[in-house]
C-alpha cells in the first residue's frame, strides 16, 4: 500500500503534516469530505486542483529511492546532474478570498505520494508558500500570445509526449505478461 503525505497549511504555517497509507485517489476524497466540514460556503470557494509537481534529486540516487519512484510508476527524467520526478499533487482549498485583483488561499490541504523526507519537506514548503500571501492577477495577464513557431513547438512536444506514453504502456504490459 503506498504512503501518502497530507499537509495542512494555514496562512503560511504548517498546521499538520502526516503520512498515511492508502490509495492516493481514496485519500484525496477522504480529506475532501473531512474538509467540507471546515469550509464556510458563505465566505469562500471550495476547490480541488490536481497539478504536476517537479521534484529534483541530485544524481546518483539510492537504489531504495529509485525502487520507490518506480513502484509508484512516476514519470522521471534526467536533466544534467538531476533526476526530475513528476508527482501528482492535489491542492484542496477551502478558505480563500478575492481582494480586488488578488487571490489568497488562506488554508489548504496538499495531498500527494510520500517518496522520502526530502520530498515531504518540498511539499511542506509549497503548501506554506501557497498560503503565505495573496497572489496578484493583472488585467490582461490572463491572455497568451503565441507565434506560429511557438505553436509548432507545442504541437511537436504533445506528439512526443503521446509517443512516450504509448511506449510506457507497451513496456508495462510486456512486463506484466512475463
Amino acid at each position: 500500500m503506498p504512503k501518502i503525505v497530507v499537509v495542512k497549511s494555514v496562512e503560511g504555517k504548517i498546521e499538520d503534516s502526516r503520512i498515511v497509507e492508502g490509495e492516493l485517489a481514496s485519500i484525496v476524497k477522504e480529506i475532501a469530505r473531512k474538509t467540507l466540514e471546515e469550509w464556510d460556503p458563505e465566505k469562500s470557494d471550495f476547490t480541488i486542483i490536481k497539478a504536476r509537481y517537479e521534484l529534483r534529486y541530485k544524481l546518483p540516487i539510492s537504489p531504495d529511492l529509485y525502487d520507490t519512484i518506480n513502484e509508484l510508476n512516476l514519470e522521471m527524467f534526467r536533466e544534467e546532474n538531476n533526476l526530475i520526478v513528476i508527482v501528482p499533487v492535489y491542492t484542496i482549498s477551502f478558505n480563500n478570498e478575492w481582494l480586488e485583483d488578488k487571490y489568497h488561499d488562506k488554508a489548504i490541504y496538499v495531498v500527494t505520494y510520500y517518496i522520502d523526507e526530502e520530498e515531504k519537506k518540498q511539499i511542506e514548503e509549497y503548501a506554506a508558500e501557497t498560503t503565505k500571501a495573496p497572489k496578484e492577477f493583472q488585467q490582461g495577464s490572463l491572455g497568451l500570445t503565441l507565434t506560429e513557431e511557438d505553436i509548432a513547438k507545442l504541437e511537436a512536444g504533445l506528439e512526443e509526449e503521446a509517443t512516450q506514453t504509448s511506449r510506457k504502456r507497451r513496456t508495462s504490459r510486456s512486463r506484466k505478461k512475463k
